[in-house]
């Protein structure tokens, strides 16, 4: 089990058996078990802990002592030893370390590795910087400190480093391996470790990806070319060029095109985890992508609560180590998407070597590979497809053995017909595609100039709608003075969407895209067109207008669901990524541009003109989508529908008790919340004119993007996420309370603005909970029933809490009222002002519930005892596993070129 920053083993003595040494251990282990699998610490037991149920009770494990050095111990000789020794046993929590003791003997790993590097460089005295790489070469400490005291020979560093075994015979292949964006060369060790006896694996370590070295970096055409002369001059016999990642990709591309320009032959070029990439060149989509705004702002926190949530493991990095990494990452992503930029806006020599893509199942970044890997003839004639089962994006760490008979094998059966999928396989070759094989693009292509069209119209129709759902309740709140009918619409405006979803995206997967979104846009023409005639005759009754907001919610479900799914089949989707920043930035300012037009369209030309500006952008947008074909090529499509997600979700929040607590925590909260926002309309037209209502809209959506962009930048907390949120969450509190303390629209809309914010750094905060708390490919499933639990309460807090308290309420606080001159000399008196003393009983509601929740042991220890995610890709090795004993499968052969 993990312990801090280390996985312990314990294990159960046998009477009279012998127990062998830490090192013992740890070469038997190797023999099974990858690199960080192996506990860096053992602990003997007479017998383990076990609960009454018969599992293993881990609260009862003792923790592990200092790991035993198995060598006899030589003190350390001369300050350089001294030094090495002394860094060692604080990194490895040992009381003393000898000369001759083996670092990984001692409970040593990568990340450990990493440590002792950084401090090592802090270190005075030595002669040379020691890299991580240094560690696995000398393992000793007075190995260390002899390639220490060697010095530098003041010739650049070479860049690949032989990391397999030598060969007893003949070389039959050696593979230069590229790592992974901000990773240095040790991530190929469990890959090196994995290859059959006369495969040689050499490493590229990267400049400036090793703490331990104050290397600058350089730029990726000048690394492939120091690589290159280093091949040419090192490696002969087959060879094969593999990059992992966007970075490692990117690299490796451009060592092949470089090794075949100079003449050299390759076996093939393989790439995992990455197709190809870039940003738009031409137009605004091209302009707003050379600002590159988004990666400005954001944080490295906010860099290294997404890798954990890919899986990556930073858990024991210091802050100084991950700052190192995520800025290497930063830089290698930007110079990765710059290359194949260019490189696809040129004509290239197409590589005589096959590109073989091998992508995990679970990846989200290679979805739609189905159709992905044939991007690749850009630049090769000859281009396959590998999935490894159940995997996530870093396979090459966590399945080396499967990712050496890929790379072992693969290429040799290009030629053969491709095998039936087989279920039994942890890893198939799943297609091939050639020149001619390759079928000719028929038909509309995608293009960042039909994904514009379509966004425009969208953009138009989504404005025009949110006026219209903006505008009817206000238009209903000043023609009846009903709080229950403003309440009641905003319900329905919500909730026959939210229910209708699951069903929605389930018919949205199984139909055309195009014609989903056309049926969704003349639902909501319908609707609008019957709407606003019985407003212009005259003839509107009250259920109309519930049957109008409720039809309404659904048609934009459809509409909004068939959308986001048609944005892959437009865009090309190597601009994916731009692409949807684009569709977030105009919901953005839909926030702004919305409350400040419909105001000021009610207040001239009233609903009868909002209504007619609608229809006309629907209109709009069906002449936008009639005129525009569709590409034949992958949507989006959920890996599981709606309802599988939530009832997924469920299982796992029942199982794991502090992200139930955390769902029933916001269920309660938003009971609260919901009344807030619903009355600041009423708040603010109890006192000042319809144009104050705009103010303060506007206000609020300052404060969501205020602070979205707080989030952006900061990341959240490191490590007290759950408090941070629970105090954020107290912000709120006193942001609701503010909003209904004075009769003063600058008031309002401070409060307003400080909900907003608040609001969104909960969120935000909430998500980086998710991301490192809960396995990646599980983030759909318990984001899923959050959203329906949370946002069930929302319903309840605006239907029923706004309309039956404030009746209640105002009445305190006339000129006459039994609390106006107490409470009123605080809130004021007057109308109006019984929603002012509401808002504070519910200000002071949600405080009690956070306070209740920072005593709730669940939620106050939460940080400390939910322990972060295991990577994915160890979460899709057990899936596998699982699956594979419950069909009993036998392994497979590896001439099979399926997996075993």
């Amino acid at each position: 089990m993990l312990r801090g920053d280390r996985l312990v083993g314990y294990l159960q003595r046998v009477p009279g058996a012998a127990e062998p040494s830490h090192a013992d251990l740890r070469r038997q282990l190797a023999e099974a078990l990858p690199e960080y699998m192996i506990p860096s610490q053992h602990v003997w037991l007479d017998r383990l802990p076990l609960q009454e149920h018969g599992k293993v009770d881990r609260r009862a494990l003792p923790e592990p002592s200092a790991a035993a050095s198995t060598v006899e111990y030589a003190p350390p000789a001369g300050p350089v030893e001294e030094a090495i020794a002394g860094v060692w046993a604080e990194v490895l929590g040992v009381p003393r370390v000898g000369a001759l003791d083996d670092f990984f003997d001692l409970g040593g790993h990568s990340l450990l590795a990493t440590q002792v590097a950084a401090r090592l460089r802090r270190t005075p005295g030595l002669e040379r910087p020691t890299s991580v790489l240094d560690l696995f070469q000398a393992r000793t400490v007075r190995a260390l400190a002899e390639l220490t005291a060697a010095g530098s020979s003041g010739e650049p560093a070479r860049l690949l480093h032989e990391l397999s075994r030598p060969p007893t015979g003949s070389r039959l292949r050696s593979y230069v391996c590229v790592p992974y964006g901000g990773a240095n060369a040790v991530v190929y060790q469990p890959l090196a470790d994995a290859l059959p006896d006369g495969h040689s694996l050499y490493a590229v370590a990267v400049p400036g990806h090793d703490i331990g070295l104050a290397e600058q970096t350089e730029p990726l055409v000048v690394t492939a070319e120091r690589c290159v002369r280093e091949i040419l001059s090192t490696i002969d016999g087959p060879l094969v060029i593999y990059g992992h990642c966007g970075p490692g990709g990117a690299l490796a591309v451009e060592i092949a095109r470089r090794l075949e320009a100079a003449g050299r032959d390759l076996d093939a070029v393989y790439v995992g985890g990455i197709f190809p990439f870039a940003r738009p060149v031409r137009g605004l989509a091209g302009r707003l992508s050379r600002l590159r705004l988004r990666e400005r702002l954001r944080g490295d926190r906010v860099y290294a609560n997404w890798l954990q949530g890919m899986g990556a493991d930073l858990g024991a990095l210091d802050e100084e180590q991950r700052r190192f990494l995520i800025r290497a990452m930063r830089h290698d992503a930007e110079a990765a998407e710059d290359y194949f930029t260019d490189l696809m806006h040129q004509r290239v020599t197409r590589l005589r070597a096959p590109i073989v893509c091998v992508v995990g199942q679970w990846d989200p970044g290679t979805d739609y590979y189905q159709e992905r890997y044939r991007e690749w003839h850009f630049l090769t004639g000859t281009t396959a497809l590998v999935v490894l089962a159940e995997a996530g994006h870093y396979f090459a760490k966590f399945r080396a053995s499967e990712l050496a008979e890929i790379l072992t094998g693969v290429d040799r059966r290009l030629d053969r017909p491709v095998p039936p999928a087989d279920p039994d396989a942890s890893w198939q070759l799943a297609a091939v595609s050639t020149h001619d094989t390759a079928s000719p693009a028929v038909g509309p292509q995608p293009g960042m100039r039909r994904f514009t069209a379509v966004a425009a119209g969208q953009i138009v129709s989504a404005t025009g709608s949110a006026l219209t759902g903006f505008a009817v309740p206000l238009w209903t709140y000043l023609d009846t003075g009903s709080l229950l009918r403003f309440a009641l619409f905003s319900v329905l405006a919500q909730v026959p969407g939210i229910v209708v979803a699951p069903l929605a995206g389930a018919i949205v997967d199984r139909s055309d895209r195009r014609r989903a979104m056309i049926a969704g846009d003349a639902a909501a023409l319908v609707a609008i067109a019957a709407f606003a005639a019985l407003h212009w005759t005259d003839t509107l009754a009250a259920w109309h207008v519930y049957a109008f907001v409720g039809w309404l919610s659904v048609a934009l479900t459809f509409q909004r669901l068939a959308y986001l799914s048609a944005v892959p089949q437009l865009v090309p989707k190597r601009y994916l990524g731009h692409a949807n920043g684009m569709v977030q930035l105009t919901g953005g300012v839909a926030q702004f541009v919305v409350p400040l037009t419909a105001v000021g369209l009610i207040a001239t030309v009233g609903l009868g003109g909002i209504l007619l500006i609608d229809l006309a952008s629907y209109l709009f947008v069906l002449t936008v989508l009639a005129l525009t074909r569709f590409p034949h090529t992958m949507a989006r499509r959920r890996r599981e529908s709606m309802a599988t997600e939530i009832a997924g979700g469920l299982r796992y929040t029942v199982r794991h008790r502090g992200i139930r607590a955390m769902v029933l925590f916001f269920a309660a909260f938003n009971l609260f919340l919901a009344p807030l926002f619903l009355l600041l309309s009423p708040l603010v037209l109890a006192f000042a004119p319809l144009g104050a209502v705009a103010q303060v809209a506007l206000a609020g959506g300052i404060g969501a993007v205020l602070g979205g962009l707080t989030i952006t930048v900061w990341g959240g907390p490191r490590h007290r996420r759950m408090r941070g949120m629970l105090l954020a969450t107290f912000g709120f509190a006193a942001a609701g309370l503010l909003a209904g303390l004075r009769p003063s629209v600058a008031v309002v809309a401070a409060g307003a603005l400080g909900m907003s914010l608040s609001l969104s750094i909960i969120n935000g905060i909430w998500l980086t909970i998710i991301q490192t708390k809960v396995p990646q490919r599980l983030h759909g499933r318990v984001i899923a029933l959050n959203m329906v639990i949370a946002l069930s309460t929302l319903p309840i807090g605006q239907a029923l809490v706004a309309p039956a308290l404030v009746p209640h309420a105002e009445p305190l606080l006339r000129a006459e009222g039994p609390l106006a001159s107490t409470v009123g000399v605080v809130l004021g008196v007057g109308p109006g002002r019984g929603i002012g003393l509401l808002y504070a009983v519910l200000a002071l509601c949600i405080a009690v519930v956070v306070a209740i929740a920072l005593r709730v042991r669940t939620l106050a220890r939460f940080d400390d005892e939910v322990p972060d995610a295991p990577p994915d890709d160890l979460i899709g090795l057990k899936a596998w596993n699982d699956r594979a004993a419950a069909r009993g499968a036998a392994p497979r052969p590896r001439e099979d070129i399926h997996g075993q």
